[in-house]
């Protein structure tokens, strides 16, 4: 590799030389020479800079980018990043975002690793070793045979950022613990409290195992429920609308309060309807919100203009192109209501 070049201190050295040559009167070159030579070594200088520049930017362009590696391993294959030994594990957070609850999934399924039955080696300095019982009294503990050394499932899975320094955050992650002599102060200390990494942790892997008990689940779960209900209510709405329609009766009452003994045919008619179906009456009378019952005057008129516009279709279709003549009459009832009728006739051939 092209070491550094000051360009300053060549330009001085250059600057230095041709006045110094200039001021020799026996042999140097005259002033204007001298110019030219500091000028050619400036110039000379500006090309070894820029060809080093070039070199260096293509050695950059030659060295591996890891830019792209950011986000992480984008593949994940279980045969290869499943690693049974916490020792030999790729951490959860060099996988891409994406599939890293694959990645959890794996392991879980895989569960932590304990050797039972493994000749535990001792520490040639203190003669310590690790305690196979330790791995039966704290479920979450992991051992390592290739490193000899300790690590918790949990932390790995869902490691937790400490909310202030406390012990084991990356001693059972990534360094590994292996202090067996102080082991019955070190794992309890590395479970703590109730706001601990290890505790945190370990919340985190029991929500993401019982995804039904999370608020997310729920959330999701009760919006297809109740989309399912409400659809049951519309149902419901529509057919009693539309036998009330074909019978040409009335919908609303003059009582349709709780109280009342007779609350109008359309009311009436849901209520028999919610005693002889108990999907229709779980769908009115369980997560069905006060502004989503499907009930009101409102609704009842939406409904028949819905009714009349698929009756208007109906009667545009058979008509077609057919010659057809209209009669139109129109009367008020008792409450100076005016009410049109409407009749359409046609010859079918």
């Amino acid at each position: 590799m092209i070491p550094f070049v000051n360009y300053t201190d060549l330009k001085s050295f250059y600057g230095t030389t041709s006045r110094n040559s200039g001021s020799d009167g026996s042999s140097g070159p005259s002033t204007h020479e001298s110019g030219n030579v500091a000028q050619s070594g400036e110039q000379e200088v500006l090309h070894s800079l820029e060809t080093v520049q070039e070199m260096q930017a293509a050695e950059n362009e030659d060295q591996p980018s890891h830019e792209h590696d950011v986000e992480g391993i984008r593949v994940f294959n279980p045969d290869v990043h499943v690693a049974s030994d916490p020792g030999l594990r790729v951490a959860i957070e060099q996988f891409h975002p994406n599939i890293r609850d694959d990645v959890r999934r794996a392991y879980l399924v895989k569960g932590p690793t304990k050797p039972f039955g493994h000749n535990f080696p001792q520490n040639p300095t203190n003669k310590r070793m690790f305690v196979e019982n330790w791995l039966t009294v704290n479920d979450w503990l992991e051992y390592s045979i290739k490193e000899d050394a300790a690590y918790c499932f949990y932390c790995f899975l869902f490691k937790q950022q400490p909310l202030e320094q406390h012990f084991g955050h990356d001693a059972f992650t990534k360094v590994g613990y292996r202090n067996w002599k102080n082991a019955y102060q070190g794992l309890p200390q590395h479970v703590g409290g109730a706001n601990s990494c290890h505790n945190r942790a370990r919340t985190a892997c029991v929500d993401f195992q019982n995804r039904r008990a999370s608020v997310e689940h729920k959330v999701e779960n009760w919006s297809v429920d109740a989309e399912r209900k409400y659809e049951t209510r519309v149902t419901a709405s529509l057919d009693v609308a539309g036998y009330l329609i074909a019978q040409a009766h009335a919908f609303r009452g003059h009582d349709e309060s709780d109280s009342s003994l007779n609350r109008g045919n359309f009311l009436e008619m849901i209520e028999w309807h919610k005693k002889r179906n108990d999907e229709v009456r779980l769908a009115f009378e369980e997560l069905c919100p006060l502004n989503a019952q499907m009930l009101s005057p409102d609704i009842q008129k939406d409904l028949c203009s819905a009714f009349a516009r698929e009756v208007k279709k109906v009667i545009k279709k058979e008509i077609g192109d057919k010659l057809f003549s209209v009669l139109i009459d129109e009367s008020r009832d008792i409450s100076i209501a005016e009410q049109m009728a409407v009749i359409v006739r046609l010859v079918t051939i």
